[in-house]
């Protein structure tokens, strides 16, 4: 249940987050920051409908949730290291942040591959 939750909150607030604070400068930052704010529009809803077919036991609910686990680790650790969007990382911080995601995303596959899905 908690793997669900993560899916479907987490990740779309993260990304509501971000383009709250880049849609006001989209236009100074030019196609690459607006392609990448798209394509992790994407990433997170990929996360929302794993975690609800998480929720609603669906078929495919463990592979939809892990694409979207695996995406959103993907998605951090871009990011962290190559990214146009502003972050507020301090530097010299990328390498423990990309270690705690790929942890947590490892995690969250771990307990998805043990959800029950009936």
């Amino acid at each position: 249940m908690c793997s669900s939750r993560c899916c479907c909150f987490v990740e779309p607030l993260r990304f509501a987050v971000e383009a709250l604070t880049v849609f006001p400068t989209i236009a100074y930052r030019g196609p690459l920051a607006g392609a990448e704010l798209v394509v992790h529009g994407i990433v997170a809803a990929l996360s929302a409908a794993g975690g609800l077919a998480l929720l609603n036991a669906a078929p495919a609910a463990r592979a939809i949730a892990s694409a979207g686990i695996v995406a959103s680790v993907l998605r951090t650790l871009q990011s962290l290291y190559w990214s146009v969007l502003p972050n507020n990382t301090a530097p010299g911080d990328e390498l423990l942040f990309a270690v705690a995601a790929t942890f947590l995303g490892a995690v969250a596959l771990v307990g998805i591959r043990r959800a029950r899905t009936d």
